[in-house]
């Protein structure tokens, strides 16, 4: 067996192993014996330089990543910021239509309101001419405010049998606070008749222009 120089490089060293094959080794995991200079052998300097050469290549794909992924961030929110304006503009424009829709109904509304209400006031001052009113006309005395007639049923023929209080609304209009009590008033049978005369001495007083505020003018 030739003598080994251990003064020779590691690579000196290997070569032997190669050549010899006589020397052999057993396998750690399955026990199995093989000679040396079948396997490959190598030295720690050369498996950190691929290790090394390894880990280069692997941060250089990892800067190429970081790359790829900042560019496709670019990209995407470029997009997402140019599709956010296209919503953005549509929902401008959609909503300037409806509000443009939105005030010409409420113009035409108003416009028909105004008419209605119109009309109404109009008909509420000839509603004694129309059929079913159910008043003869020429016993219908308008006042308008707070209840629109006060009918004097009989007038016409000279003698009145019912006074009647009518309050003429046209489509869903409906009474006001004051005239839901003028109503109660009359069913609660609280309307009265009085008689008032101003004296000769009072008609006096005032043609003379000597009225005064603590003498009773009225009886």
């Amino acid at each position: 067996m030739p003598q080994i120089d251990i003064t020779a490089s590691i690579g000196s060293l290997l070569d032997f192993y190669k050549r010899e094959r006589q020397i052999f080794g057993r396998c750690p995991h399955c026990g199995l014996p093989f000679r040396l200079s079948d396997v490959k052998l190598t030295y720690g300097k050369d498996l950190l330089t691929r290790m090394r050469v390894e880990r280069d290549q692997l941060q250089e794909r990892l800067v190429n990543l970081e790359t790829e992924i900042e560019d496709l961030e670019v990209a995407h929110e470029s997009a997402l910021e140019a599709l956010n304006q296209r919503w953005e503009d549509r929902l401008e424009n959609e909503a300037d239509k409806a509000l443009s829709k939105a005030k010409r109904r409420i113009r035409k509304d108003a416009i028909e309101q105004s008419r209605v209400s119109q009309l109404g006031k109009t008909l509420e001052k000839i509603a004694p001419m129309f059929p079913g009113f159910g008043h003869h006309p020429a016993d219908v005395r308008p006042i308008f405010d707070p209840i629109d007639f006060v009918v004097f049923d009989g007038h016409f023929h000279g003698e009145v049998t019912d006074i009647t209080f009518v309050e003429f609304k046209t489509g869903g209009g409906r009474m006001s606070d004051i005239q839901k009590s003028i109503r109660d008033a009359v069913h609660r049978k609280k309307v009265h008749f009085e008689e008032r005369r101003l004296r000769k001495e009072t008609l006096r007083l005032l043609t003379e222009g000597r009225a005064v505020a603590d003498r009773r003018l009225i009886d």
